[in-house]
């Protein structure tokens, strides 16, 4: 059975993967190198709270998932607000890994 650090690295994994295929199209292809960071931090903190993996994520990411669009945007600092597009499009098109169900 795999620990908390080792699934949260698969989901990490994911959405390096979509970002490096969606950047362009969620208009975040041109953000500097910390603020891509953050973003894929985020991204990750959104479907691990999403999936139910390790910790559960801080104000804007409780927000973002659940769909509570004033609460994301009061809790967005500088680059999440920025990340919009690319959140949505991770979680609508990103499904959890076969190899994290019950796992």
């Amino acid at each position: 059975m795999m620990n908390t650090i080792e699934k949260i690295g698969i989901v990490e994994v994911e959405v390096i993967n979509h970002f490096n295929k969606n950047a362009e199209y969620t208009g975040i292809a041109n953000l500097l190198a910390n603020e891509q960071k953050h973003i894929i931090q985020i991204g990750t903190s959104i479907l691990c709270t999403k999936w139910e993996i390790g910790y559960a994520g801080g104000g804007f990411v409780h927000a973002f998932v659940n769909n509570d669009l004033m609460g994301a945007l009061g809790s967005a600092d500088g680059t999440t607000i920025k990340g919009f597009k690319f959140f949505a499009s991770l979680v609508y098109n990103v499904g959890i890994p076969t190899n994290l169900i019950n796992n």
